[in-house]
């Protein structure tokens, strides 16, 4: 595997792009691995030898790379855990197993993987050169929790696959190709993080409007009634002090509604209950005390505690299932 560097005693740049070629299995998963997921690689003929090509960037929570075997390989990936992925095929084609369904994609067509399920590619052409999309699980779930002005409480669950042939999804691989196109210029303006970051929002909101998946109907519906005064009071009062001992009780009180007036009011307007409202915030608080803390110094209980979990099995069980990993893992791996 070869991985371009500067000359000796030159000084080092800004490299953007990363790129990598590689002739064996372990090279090649060590590679893509480091720059993707970990996974099993194998080689499904012998008539060839493996040929390698990864071009990748990182964009913030977004990762843009285009991928090529040379060879017939399968791929087992697992859960991915903690993100989403997109697999769009320039050429060749990969068929893909996913909770527990089979689907082969070429041209025109896009593969997603989730998070909470196992993916295995049973077949990598030797022809097919992919686009590759990682995004972040937290960001594409709180850009889908901005939209719908309401918490997501799981992961989403998108279609295995994605049609790009039809109107709305080949203008979503514009987007697409607008990044990855420059794959081959590291100097690329593209990957300056004030212009990238405008375009990696763009391509993550395409991607949530467009793609099939269980929160869509409500992207697509009628705008909900602007919320009563009373309901953004008391969603106020939980932003402001989510380590609050609030009960549902105490937030009536505190907006002047009945309880179950108060109650019946955000699964109207908001979806979820209070107390799962918040929940969902102290989740939040605590995913990102966890990514900023030393682990020398902070402990997964002192974060539980500081945003008012007192059960930590019912905390690290609900983070879980949140984020796809134990809060300790995002504490020593971030």
């Amino acid at each position: 595997m070869h991985d371009k560097s500067p000359a000796a005693g030159a000084p080092e740049p800004t490299r953007r792009v990363l790129a990598f070629h590689a002739r064996t299995l372990d090279e090649a998963r060590a590679a893509v691995g480091r720059n993707y997921y970990p996974h099993r690689l194998a080689q499904l003929t012998t008539d060839s030898d493996l040929d390698m090509s990864l071009r990748t960037v990182q964009l913030g929570p977004v990762s843009v790379g285009r991928l090529s075997y040379g060879v017939d390989v399968s791929i087992d990936l697992g859960e991915l855990e903690s993100a989403y992925h997109v697999n769009i095929p320039m050429s060749g084609g990969i068929e893909s197993e996913a909770g527990g369904e089979s689907d082969v994609v070429t041209r025109g067509r896009a593969s997603i993987y989730l998070p909470h399920r196992s993916t295995r590619i049973r077949r990598w052409s030797a022809d097919c050169v992919v686009y590759g999309i990682k995004f972040d699980r937290a960001y594409l779930e709180s850009e889908l929790r901005a939209l719908l002005g309401r918490p997501v409480g799981k992961p989403v669950t998108f279609d295995p696959v994605f049609d790009l042939s039809s109107k709305s999804g080949a203008s979503w691989l514009a987007l697409v190709r607008t990044l990855a196109t420059e794959l081959d210029d590291d100097s690329s303006l593209l990957y300056n993080e004030l212009v990238s970051s405008r375009l990696v929002d763009a391509v993550t909101t395409g991607l949530l409007l467009t793609a099939a998946h269980d929160s869509r109907e409500l992207l697509d519906s009628p705008a909900h009634a602007a919320r009563p005064r009373t309901i953004s009071r008391a969603i106020d009062a939980i932003h402001a002090h989510p380590e609050e001992p609030w009960t549902v009780s105490g937030l009536a009180m505190l907006v002047g509604v009945s309880v179950r007036t108060l109650q019946d009011g955000f699964q109207r307007y908001v979806g979820v209950s209070p107390l799962t409202y918040l929940r969902d915030v102290r989740l939040e608080r605590a995913h990102e005390d966890l990514i900023q803390a030393d682990p020398s110094d902070v402990a997964v209980t002192d974060v539980a505690y500081r945003w008012g979990f007192q059960h930590l099995g019912r905390f690290a069980l609900e983070y879980r299932k949140r984020y796809g990993q134990p809060p300790s893992k995002t504490l020593t791996t971030t």
